[in-house]
């Protein structure tokens, strides 16, 4: 409480008050210059008014009265983050926690933040999201005393939360192989030579593969397909494959992004769906709902929700021993197969 008897304000409250989301409210107490000049006037004149930083809410840990979790992600602001952290924010605030949202544009960054006495002395706990460590950055973080949750990696140092990409390969496989969708073709994710980031392309592209050959079907070299994750470069990519005389009988890809970019360049070239060609998007994104795209989810909003249950219990103390979730993946078909 303040001295006049109210509820302190939090980010969410500045959020509201500015008429912006959270994370972009992160995005201005990281970096001011990250936002707009309009937008960041306009968060500063909400903070102000709300009183936010007088509070001490920019202190360490103890000064806090509103406790503070980071997220670190390489990712922002990729739809499969955001619906996590759609499902962290309500048990966080329920406790009485806000979210700062790190950005991690290179290794250098990476090790910036965790080497940073003030930015471990400004959180309460950390979300590390796709997020791959060296053995020093480990030490670090254990040198910190933080209270660390994984999701994505699989480092068995830290309690985690994990998705089946290998099994999610394999359903897409199934499926295909089922319906005689022979033919098939794959579209991964090009840059899997980040070393600070997961890539759960590989692991989809594998169960996929093997589960085809071991249903007597090869996946051609040539079907193999990479591209980035975002609908105007996968887009491209299948349209010039699809220019160059390729015509498989299915795809299936590695995100829901990447499907949708592959079901525009079809679509243009007037091939029917699913009629000539099924596509077959991984992760559940809402825009796959819209698009009536079928997928396989990953059950992110749960991923979200479940980091931060595990998050509570360790500052809290409820959990002394490291945990590992591992979440089921599942089929979910829609019009495009």
């Amino acid at each position: 409480m303040n001295k006049k008897g109210m509820k302190r304000a939090t980010i969410y409250d500045v959020a509201n008050q500015a008429d912006v989301s959270i994370t972009t409210v992160s995005r201005f107490l990281n970096n001011p210059t990250s936002v707009k000049v309009e937008t960041g006037t306009r968060i500063a004149e909400s903070m102000e008014k709300l009183d936010y930083i007088r509070q001490g809410n920019a202190g360490t840990q103890a000064s806090r009265m509103v406790g503070r979790i980071g997220v670190l992600t390489p990712f922002f602001p990729a739809p499969s983050f955001v619906e996590r952290l759609r499902g962290m924010i309500p048990p966080l605030k329920e406790n009485n926690f806000e979210v700062v949202i790190y950005t991690i544009e290179g290794a250098d960054q990476l090790d910036e933040y965790l080497s940073s006495v003030p930015f471990t002395s400004r959180i309460d706990g950390l979300v590390l999201m796709s997020v791959n460590l060296t053995p020093e950055q480990h030490r670090i973080i254990t040198a910190s005393g933080l209270h660390v949750v994984m999701v994505e990696s699989d480092n068995e140092n830290y309690t985690r939360v994990l998705a089946d990409d290998y099994r999610g390969g394999q359903i897409a496989a199934e499926l295909f192989l089922q319906k005689n969708y022979i033919d098939c073709a794959f579209m991964g994710d090009k840059n899997q030579k980040i070393s600070y980031s997961c890539h759960p392309s590989e692991a989809r592209h594998q169960g996929f593969k093997e589960t085809l050959s071991q249903g007597g079907i090869e996946l051609a070299e040539d079907n193999i397909l990479f591209a980035d994750t975002t609908v105007k470069d996968s887009h491209r990519v299948f349209g010039e494959y699809l220019d160059a005389g390729n015509r498989p009988r299915a795809l299936f890809a590695m995100c829901d992004l990447q499907a949708i970019g592959v079901m525009k360049a079809a679509r243009e070239r007037h091939i029917q769906i699913p009629g000539e060609l099924a596509i077959l998007g991984f992760d559940n994104i809402d825009s796959s709902e819209w698009m009536d795209l079928s997928t396989i989810s990953q059950h992110l909003g749960d991923s979200g929700r479940i980091a931060a249950g595990l998050l509570m219990d360790l500052i809290s103390g409820k959990a002394k021993n490291v945990q590992k979730t591992n979440l089921q993946v599942g089929l979910i078909e829609r019009s495009t197969t």
